[in-house]
């Protein structure tokens, strides 16, 4: 049974009751689903993001013509169907260094042109290397979706992660496999999610949107019934749930603004399961770089009946400044843990398939932690110093003890399927497989090992370069756990 507890005000912001909540593994799902429930939408969708871009294809694969899905075209179609909509979309007002791959903005009457009732802003209320890395999106204060995955190219992808996928293209150009993870959320956990993205708006734009009930209780009784505003469900009906009736936390991650010391509750959480683990810790992360949870880590690792920990991360990076820093400080905290490992507990994977061009990988970019079979947290945070304190973050956890209903066997199931199924996919199996492997061996890593196939599989992570105090300095300025002062800019570069 799990031990550790949400505090708010320490490790979650709140916890609120979901009607149902499901787990959306890579695009494909997610953008399905999005595309479900955004079409029901009667009054407001809030989008926030890392990025954005209008050419974002929603829906690939059969009939072909549904890969001529746009996102920014989808949007305008939705409001022109629906007078009463609102759309407000807010995304990090990034620098020229993060620009090669970006859309330019609407706000310069280039590219893609926003209809009357889409509101799109830019937010550049970071801090000196910072950013705003939350990836969420909120129907009617309904239904939202929080998690890895921004609606912007080069995320669509599904399961198979095909090494040649003609599918996976972004504007006429192939990209590598992509695997991320998204929640999706009904009920006061959605409208907890709007309440963030509305005062992250103010913040942004100094401009208030109401939230979308109260907007709903001020029309007329005649233009409720004709928005088919009634209480029926926003949720999408291709997406089954994998939990109902569950308490979601929200955990966040903001930086010092002004006076106040900033918000690390997503660390805090991170430490407290970590703590909390009997039997595994479970994690899929674009980074692997940040001390305080290495540390969490290691001293796990050192205790003789403590849990196995599983790392599934990327083999390469993106671009000489990530790969300079980020996989430095990940070499540093690899070697840390495995000092650490006394008793042969950890292993560090990056999921290969055969065929893939050489210099790419399939792009692990989720943001995920399995702790037993008691917690799932998905969200915006990387394994990363900035997501600790740097950055803006978003995570959702749910546990298997709820506070009401005691023990929850039916989350402690959705926990260990998710966890199966994302072995599945990276072992080329099934998930009960994956199950069988792991109750025959005992652990997730004799399982792993079992499952290992030529085309398909998890590889240990060996490639670990050496690092220079130069580069470590470098490193420190791309992956602070607080703020970058300028002048620590000008002694760097």
């Amino acid at each position: 049974m799990a031990t550790a507890r949400f505090e708010p005000g320490r490790n979650c912001w709140r916890v609120e009751h979901a009607d149902r909540a499901a787990f959306l593994i890579d695009g494909d799902a997610y953008f399905k689903a999005f595309v479900a429930a955004a079409q029901k939408a009667r009054r407001s969708i809030l989008i926030v993001g890392w990025d954005f871009h209008s050419r974002t294809r929603l829906l690939c694969g059969t009939p072909p013509q549904d890969c001529e899905l746009e996102l920014g075209a989808f949007l305008n179609s939705l409001v022109k169907r629906n007078r009463q909509l609102q759309i407000h979309i807010l995304i990090w007002d990034y620098p020229v260094i993060f620009g090669v791959e970006r859309e330019w903005a609407p706000i310069y009457g280039l590219g893609w042109k926003p209809r009357r009732r889409i509101h799109f802003r830019y937010d550049n209320t970071h801090p000196v290397g910072g950013s705003h890395h939350q990836k969420i999106v909120v129907i009617d204060d309904a239904v939202a979706f929080n998690g890895g995955i921004d609606l912007t190219s080069r995320r669509w992808d599904t399961c198979a992660h095909a090494a040649n996928d003609e599918l996976r293209v972004a504007q006429g150009t192939p990209y590598p496999p992509f695997h991320d993870l998204m929640m999706a959320v009904e009920g006061k956990a959605a409208s907890a999610l709007g309440d963030l993205v509305r005062d992250r708006w103010l913040r942004a734009t100094g401009e208030t949107i109401l939230p979308a009930t109260v907007r709903r209780s001020r029309w007329p009784a005649r233009r409720v019934r004709e928005q088919g505003a009634s209480g029926e469900s926003l949720w999408p009906e291709s997406v089954d749930a994998d939990v109902r009736d569950v308490q979601v936390a929200i955990s966040r991650t903001q930086p010092p603004n002004g006076g106040d010391g900033g918000i690390r509750e997503i660390e805090a959480l991170f430490i407290d399961m970590i703590a909390a683990a009997r039997r595994s810790i479970y994690v899929e992360n674009q980074y692997f770089t940040a001390d305080a949870i290495g540390n969490a880590l290691a001293q796990r690792l050192l205790e003789e009946d403590g849990p196995e920990v599983i790392v599934v991360v990327r083999r390469l990076s993106h671009g000489w400044l990530e790969e300079l820093a980020m996989e430095s400080r990940r070499a540093i905290l690899v070697r840390k843990l495995r000092a650490a490992d006394r008793f042969d507990r950890l292993r560090v994977f990056y999921p290969h398939i055969e065929g893939l061009q050489e210099g790419t990988c399939i792009d692990v970019h989720a943001k995920l932690l399995i702790v037993d079979d008691d917690f799932v947290r998905i969200g915006s945070a990387n394994v990363a110093n900035r997501s600790m304190g740097t950055d803006t973050e978003c995570d959702l956890t749910i546990c298997s003890s709820d506070p009401r209903h005691g023990n929850r066997p039916d989350v402690s199931v959705a926990a260990r399927k998710l966890r199966s199924s994302l072995l599945a996919e990276h072992l080329g199996t099934t998930p009960q497989e994956v199950q069988a492997a792991v109750e025959c061996n005992g652990s997730l890593r004799g399982a792993i090992a079992q499952l290992q196939s030529a085309n398909r599989s998890l590889h240990e992570l060996t490639e670990l370069p050496e690092v220079s105090e130069t580069v470590l300095g470098i490193a420190s300025v791309a992956d602070p756990e607080r703020p970058v002062q300028v002048a620590d800019l000008t002694r760097i570069f």
